[in-house]
C-alpha cells in the first residue's frame, strides 16, 4: 500500500511531462503546417512575379477563391489549436494541484508535525530498507533509543507550550550532534529512535556521549527557566542474519535501564559540570 501511495506522485509527474510533450509536438506541427501552407502560395506566385507570366483568365478567376479557402484553413488550424492548448493546460493545471496534494499528505503521512522530523511509520519503513541494505552489503548500523527523563513531570508542571518547546530543542540537539546521515525519529511520546547508520557498538557509544555534553551545555545556557534537561539512551547494533525486533528491542531495554539509573543528582551534577566548564570558557575570553 505504502509503495503504490508512492508511486502515484511519480505517475503524476510522468504525465506533466507528456503533456508539455503534447503541447511542444503541437506547437511544432501548427509551425509546420503554416510553412508548408506559406511555401505553396509562393510557388504559385512568385514565378509569375519573377518571369512575368501572364496566368490565365481561369486561373486568375480561381485565384482569390484559394486564398480565401487557404486563409479559412488557416483559422480552423488555428482555432483547433488554440482549443487544444487551453485544455492540456487546465489538464497540467489540475495534475500540478493533485500532485502537490498527494506530495503534502505523503509529507504528512511520515513527518512528526510538533518536531517536524520523521514519525515511527516512517522510521519502521526506514527501518526495513537499511536491514535490506545491510544484509546485501554485509554493513551494520545501529539503533540508539533516547528517552527524556522526567518530561511528563516538566510538562504537567510547565505547561504544554514549555513541554512542546523541550521536545523541538531536542530534536534541534540531536540534529546538531549526529551526522546528517542518520535518520532522526520521534518513536512517541518523548522517545526518539535515530538510525545509526554504518555505525558499531563504539561509534554508538561516542555518540551518546556526544549527546550527553550537548545536553549538559544546553542546560548551562538554561534556555528554559525552571527546568534541567536530561535524557537516557540505550543503542543496539544491527548486523547480517541477526533479528532485527530483537536488536531493536535489546536498544530499548539498554533506555529503560538507563532511565531507572537516573537520578535528579546526577542530572544536576552534569548540569554544574557543565556550567563551570561554561564559565572557564567565559573567563577564559
Amino acid at each position: 500500500m505504502a509503495e503504490r501511495v508512492r508511486r502515484e506522485p511519480r505517475k503524476i509527474r510522468k504525465e506533466i511531462d507528456s503533456i508539455e510533450s503534447r503541447l511542444f509536438q503541437l506547437l511544432l506541427i501548427t509551425i509546420l503546417v503554416m510553412l508548408a501552407l506559406a511555401i505553396g502560395m509562393a510557388l504559385r506566385v512568385l514565378p509569375r512575379v519573377l518571369w512575368s507570366l501572364q496566368a490565365s483568365q481561369h486561373e486568375w478567376l480561381y485565384f482569390p477563391q484559394l486564398v480565401c479557402g487557404l486563409l479559412a484553413l488557416v483559422g480552423l488550424l488555428s482555432w483547433y489549436v488554440l482549443q487544444q492548448r487551453i485544455h492540456l493546460r487546465k489538464t497540467q493545471q489540475q495534475l500540478i494541484r493533485e500532485l502537490v496534494r498527494r506530495e503534502t499528505a505523503e509529507r504528512l503521512a511520515v513527518i512528526d508535525p510538533l518536531t517536524e522530523i520523521y514519525n515511527r511509520r516512517y522510521i519502521m519503513r526506514a527501518i526495513a530498507s537499511e536491514i535490506a541494505r545491510a544484509d546485501r552489503h554485509d554493513s551494520k548500523f545501529s539503533f540508539l533509543m533516547i528517552d527524556i527523563n522526567g518530561f511528563k513531570e516538566a510538562n504537567d508542571s510547565l505547561g504544554h507550550p514549555t513541554g512542546d518547546r523541550i521536545l523541538r530543542e531536542l530534536v534541534q540537539l540531536l540534529q546538531k550532534t549526529l551526522r546528517t546521515s542518520d535518520v532522526i525519529s520521534r518513536y512517541g511520546g518523548d522517545e526518539f529512535l535515530v538510525l545509526l547508520i554504518d555505525a558499531d557498538e563504539s561509534m554508538a557509544a561516542r555518540a551518546v556521549v556526544r549527546l550527553q555534553e550537548a545536553v549538559a551545555h544546553w542546560n548551562a545556557a538554561t534556555p528554559v527557566e525552571g527546568y534541567s534537561m536530561s535524557i537516557s539512551c540505550g543503542f543496539a547494533t544491527y548486523r547480517r542474519g541477526a533479528d532485527p525486533t530483537a536488536t531493536l528491542a535489546t536498544a530499548d531495554q539498554a533506555m529503560y535501564q538507563a532511565k531507572c539509573s537516573f537520578s535528579p543528582s546526577s542530572a544536576e551534577a552534569a548540569s554544574e559540570t557543565a556550567n563551570s566548564t561554561a564559565r572557564a570558557a567565559a573567563s577564559g575570553r
